[in-house]
C-alpha cells in the first residue's frame, strides 16, 4: 500500500511538471505566431494544448495504482511548472 502510494506520487509529480512545461512551450509558440495566423491559429493551438494535457493526465491515471492520488500529484506538478514558468517572465519585465 505504501509502495503504491509513493509510486503514484513519484509518477504523478514529474508527469505534471513535464505536462506543465510542454503546455507553456506550446503557448509561447502559439503566441509568437499570433500575428501571422490570427485568432484561428490561437484557438487551434489552445485545442491542441488541451488535448495533449488531457491525454497526459489520462495516461497517468491509467498507469497508476491509485489514480486519484496520482492525478492530484500531477495537477500539483502542472501548477508548479506553470507558476515557475510564468514567474520568470514577470520578474524580467519589472
Amino acid at each position: 500500500m505504501i509502495a503504491g502510494t509513493a509510486g503514484d506520487l513519484l509518477l504523478g509529480l514529474p508527469a505534471g511538471l513535464a505536462l506543465g512545461t510542454l503546455h507553456l512551450l506550446l503557448l509561447r509558440r502559439a503566441a509568437a505566431r499570433f500575428g501571422t495566423g490570427g485568432t484561428k491559429a490561437l484557438l487551434s493551438g489552445a485545442a491542441l494544448r488541451l488535448a495533449i494535457v488531457l491525454a497526459g493526465f489520462a495516461a497517468v491515471a491509467s498507469v497508476a495504482v491509485q489514480p486519484g492520488l496520482a492525478l492530484v500529484a500531477a495537477l500539483g506538478g502542472f501548477a508548479l511548472a506553470r507558476t515557475l514558468g510564468l514567474r520568470r517572465p514577470r520578474h524580467k519585465a519589472e
